[in-house]
């Protein structure tokens, strides 16, 4: 710590455009204007660099790991690699705070870096109710009883764990053990201030060459399994027979993109679903959009769901951890169970049908944002805890 200003270090897997890398983003924004001085440390640059970096914060780049666990003695001089590299920026901001995002193994590297540097305080952060491995591969069993082992090893030596929800922190909890003096729900912030211009959907109709009168129905996130689009695929389905100027807006990309847009043309659907990849626009997306739907299987708390209830559109998702904490049913939008297409196209055609009632959600979802999950509360919360366990840790 310097002239009392808190030296933290934010450490993701990646700085791709997704919730948990929006989440840090946002937090070294409002954290630096609380009295930090934040780093963001990442193993793959991406776009979301430059967006950190204008804000005014240094961001470092480590090389990637290149070996698992199965390759035993090259794992091993790996890790020590990135326990040096680590080590080494620690001691360079003089930093008094780590905190962890998405770092699976090496969340457990980190926890040894106080004993070769000044670090104070280290902190793990869980976006996620299922935060144990979910890859398909047949090692998928074992290796989630091995992290669960460790993590239930390795929990005394963590400072603090900080889940986004209370369904995460409950899942924690039920898969870590008794850890509730350790846990602190901190929901995720949304800035608040990138949802206050206008909007201008004419311009997003000519952009993707459909008509000026288009209903748009837009969706952010990873193409992953995670989300559940292949079930609003199916929603679609039975949406755009009833409007046919309904055109679906898949904002993000990843693995299954190849696989949805096989689906999109055997439903014969080409016209009305857009994939737009990531984009830097994402305000003004969501701000165009008549409806927000977040078809997800699983989620901790979507930064997405927040962000399009910033924008003051109403909501249509499905009932999984997080969302149904902030979400208000019926009032901010619709709750809807997962995988379960027909109820994702009849609320969607609820709204769609019903303009005034849509609309009135819309604003009652910018009004329980704004009050409820502000970026600006999000980092007053994390400031308050960094200063109890780092007073707790110099005492000690």
């Amino acid at each position: 710590m310097q002239n009392g200003k808190l030296n933290v270090m934010q450490i993701i897997l990646n700085l791709d455009r997704a919730g948990a890398q929006e989440v840090v983003r946002t937090l070294v924004d409002y954290l630096a204007a609380g009295g930090c001085v934040p780093v963001v440390c990442t193993f793959q640059d991406g776009p979301l660099r430059r967006d950190i970096e204008q804000l005014g914060v240094k961001v470092e780049v480590l090389p990637p790991r290149r070996y698992s666990i199965v390759a035993f003695p090259l794992f091993i001089i790996d890790m020590i690699r990135i326990w040096r590299q680590l080590a080494r920026l620690v001691k360079k901001y003089n930093i008094d705070i780590v905190q962890t995002h998405l770092l699976e193994a090496l969340d457990f590297l980190v926890l040894t870096l106080p004993y070769g540097t000044n670090l104070h305080v280290v902190l793990w952060t869980f976006h996620n109710a299922d935060f144990l491995p979910t890859m398909k591969h047949w090692l998928l069993k074992p290796k989630r009883f091995v992290y669960r082992l460790l993590y239930r090893l390795t929990v005394s030596k963590v400072d603090g764990f900080i889940a986004v929800s209370d369904e995460v922190r409950a899942s924690m909890i039920r898969q870590i053990g008794p850890i509730q003096n350790k846990v602190m729900t901190i929901s995720n912030g949304v800035d608040v201030r990138r949802y206050n211009g206008s909007k201008d959907k004419e311009a997003i109709c000519r952009e993707l060459h459909i008509e000026i009168n288009a209903r748009l129905v837009a969706t952010v996130g990873r193409l992953t399994i995670q989300k559940g689009y292949p079930y609003l695929m199916d929603a679609a389905s039975t949406v755009v027979p009833l409007y046919p100027n309904t055109h679906f807006l898949f904002i993000g990309d990843g693995e299954l993109r190849e696989e949805l847009q096989h689906q999109v043309q055997q439903i014969g659907l080409t016209e009305n679903i857009h994939f737009l990849g990531q984009r830097q626009d994402v305000p003004a997306l969501l701000m165009a959009a008549d409806v927000f739907v977040l078809p997800s299987l699983w989620e901790g708390l979507s930064m997405a769901l927040l962000e399009a209830m910033a924008a003051g559109r109403p909501i249509v998702a499905t009932a999984v951890s997080g969302t149904t904490q902030v979400m208000v049913a019926h009032k901010t939008g619709l709750i809807v169970p997962p995988k379960d297409a027909p109820a994702l196209a009849d609320a969607i055609i609820q709204l769609l049908s019903n303009p005034a009632q849509a609309q009135t959600m819309g604003q009652a979802a910018k009004q329980h944002v704004e009050m409820h999950h502000s970026a600006q509360k999000q980092a007053e919360e994390h400031l308050v805890l960094y200063r109890r366990l780092l007073a707790q840790s110099i005492a000690s």
